[in-house]
């Protein structure tokens, strides 16, 4: 990809990002996603104790759960929505490329997740800080840690955008919708799949092996968990889960960017 491809992935990249910024959804979103953060001070009260942990645990979950609501529910009309509305075809006139129309929509949401993860962590954090100043013994300092979890929780969401994407150039943005859904709803219980035999006993046994490691593995990013206990994950750890959703991003545009060209268009 030469200068002028890459002018034209960044020129599509900063529509997409001006575009999703003004999805309504987004700006709902956002909003429940700090007021269920900000009732981790209700939820503090039940146990003087627990309280910073049940903070941790919902603004992380919440963050998680509305994050994936964004990559699912915009990824998948990326592409699709632009067919059905046949706003796609004077874009593809213009001397831009197929490849590079999926990779700007890719990095466009991309970079409206990393606001949007950016903004519920700073919540998160003020929380945080609110529930410590009411009990003067604990520590005001912010919890570096939360930050290995935001990492990984962000790295799932590209994760989502890629799988919503390659549906959203094989079908139409309802169907994508429920394909990606599933993957994603799959893809949690990836451990119950690699034991499915103990769960249902006479399952084949290469079934299962195929789709543990076919089917993205979204249960490696959770670490809310062990990151709310205070335990901390190895930067290692960590690279690997980046090196995971790098390659497995890559595979998937690489299968959408293929499914895109094929696709009639007239």
């Amino acid at each position: 990809m030469g200068h002028g491809g890459v002018r034209r992935v960044l020129a599509v990249a900063a529509n997409t990002f001006r575009e999703t910024v003004r999805e309504r959804v987004l700006y709902n979103l956002l909003v429940f996603a700090g007021l269920m953060t900000v009732s981790g001070l209700v939820l503090g009260e039940l146990s003087i104790r627990q309280d910073t942990k049940i903070v941790k645990d919902l603004g992380l979950a919440t963050m998680e759960l509305f994050g994936t609501a964004i990559a699912l529910f915009i990824g998948v009309g990326l592409v699709a929505k632009e067919i059905e509305r046949r706003s796609l075809y004077p874009l593809l006139a213009k001397p831009l490329g197929r490849i590079e129309f999926l990779i700007g929509k890719f990095l466009g949401l991309s970079f409206t997740l990393l606001v949007n993860v950016c903004v519920m962590a700073a919540v998160l954090y003020l929380t945080l800080f609110m529930t410590a100043i009411k009990y003067e013994s604990r520590s005001l300092a912010p919890d570096p840690l939360l930050l290995q979890a935001v990492f990984a929780i962000y790295l799932g969401l590209l994760l989502v955008v890629a799988t919503a994407m390659l549906f959203s150039t094989l079908t139409s943005s309802a169907l994508a919708a429920v394909c990606a859904v599933a993957v994603v709803v799959v893809g949690r219980f990836a451990d119950v799949i690699r034991n499915m035999q103990e769960v249902v006993p006479g399952a084949p046994a290469w079934l299962t092996q195929v789709l543990y490691y076919a089917l993205p593995n979204f249960a490696n990013f959770d670490l809310k968990a062990r990151v709310a206990h205070g335990n901390a994950v190895g930067a290692g750890d960590l690279a690997l889960l980046a090196v995971y959703a790098c390659a497995y991003c890559g595979l998937l545009l690489g299968l959408a960017s293929i499914s895109f060209r094929r696709r009639d268009l007239q």
